[in-house]
């Protein structure tokens, strides 16, 4: 008998789905090729696992009994080469790290190359992927950390804040008058387009409760998917973008004023990693170095008193 990961795999995802079709799709395999697979392991252990009807996949009696075995047998291994590459990673001072897009482009840049500097011999991979897809990527050991602003803690994830933040508003920029203006209040939005990003979003349902708890109703609202489009689509006059204030770093590339919006909506800005692993020198001299360059003030003038001009 020679049973393989792929195999088991394969016939896990056709146990959770009750589908061939689905499984063949998540797993990139053609239905025949998927098929031929649990035949293979059908044959090798003399018995039928699957019962499958014109509709439906359901499990037979060995079926269920082979389950929790393959479950196992799949996690152990998968649970055994992430923690040897971890290992190795230690060995190697390399680093495999995620952000959002928005961070890839305006902070990381300048922090890999200072490092790179530092640590000539550091490896570092980047993964520019949006929140969800982060988490999950930690989760399943794909990644060592990843950055940005998560709003749950999960299970199985370790959420460590490294600086806070706060939210902005962004708007273009009138000639003559400062890229970073004294702040306005959030009524200040009342009745003016706004650029947000999907209403399902974390920050966007923040920010909605906001402008709701201030009693803010905006004129309109043009929806986008990328932080840098709403910046983008700022500069151009179409609306007011609402993002967090770590976004400077981007902002000054585009022709737009930043004001910090009262009453303050504080954030934090976290790096996860999954519960449970060890801790990486190389991380933590990364994250140092990472936060660091997020405070510094990205047009090279002091904040504007938060106080200033209330009314």
């Amino acid at each position: 008998m020679n049973l393989s990961l792929k195999q088991l795999k394969v016939f896990l995802g056709v146990a959770n789905a009750s589908s061939f079709t689905k499984t063949a799709q998540s797993m990139h395999l053609s239905q025949a090729a998927l098929s031929a697979i649990i035949r293979e392991l059908e044959t090798q252990l003399d018995c039928r696992l699957l019962e499958r009807t014109t509709r439906t996949v359901s499990l037979t009696e060995a079926g269920r009994l082979f389950y929790p075995t393959a479950m196992a047998i799949v996690e152990s291994l998968e649970k055994s080469v992430i923690e040897l590459n971890e290992l190795g990673r230690q060995k190697q001072s390399s680093l495999l790290l995620g952000c959002t897009p928005m961070i890839a482009a305006s902070l990381m840049p300048s922090v890999l190359a200072r490092f790179s500097q530092m640590h000539p011999h550091a490896q570092i991979e980047l993964v520019d992927r949006n929140p969800t897809e982060l988490v999950q990527m930690v989760e399943e050991g794909h990644l060592d950390a990843a950055f940005g602003v998560f709003f749950s803690q999960l299970s199985g994830i370790d959420r460590t804040p490294i600086f806070p933040t706060r939210l902005v508003a962004v708007s273009p920029a009138q000639a003559g008058t400062p890229l970073r203006g004294p702040g306005i209040r959030w009524t200040a939005l009342e009745n003016q387009p706004l650029i947000t990003l999907p209403k399902d979003n974390p920050l966007q349902r923040l920010i909605e409760a906001t402008l709701s708890k201030e009693e803010v109703t905006v004129s309109r609202r043009i929806v986008v998917g990328h932080l840098q489009t709403a910046i983008a689509l700022a500069q151009e006059g179409l609306g007011t973008a609402v993002m967090p204030s770590f976004c400077e770093h981007i902002c000054y590339r585009y022709k737009v004023r930043v004001d910090a919006l009262r009453p303050e909506v504080p954030l934090s800005f976290y790096r996860i990693t999954r519960t449970g692993r060890d801790t990486l020198a190389t991380l933590d001299q990364f994250t140092t170095m990472f936060t660091a360059a997020a405070k510094e003030d990205p047009i090279g003038i002091s904040d504007i008193d938060d106080a200033a001009d209330d009314d």
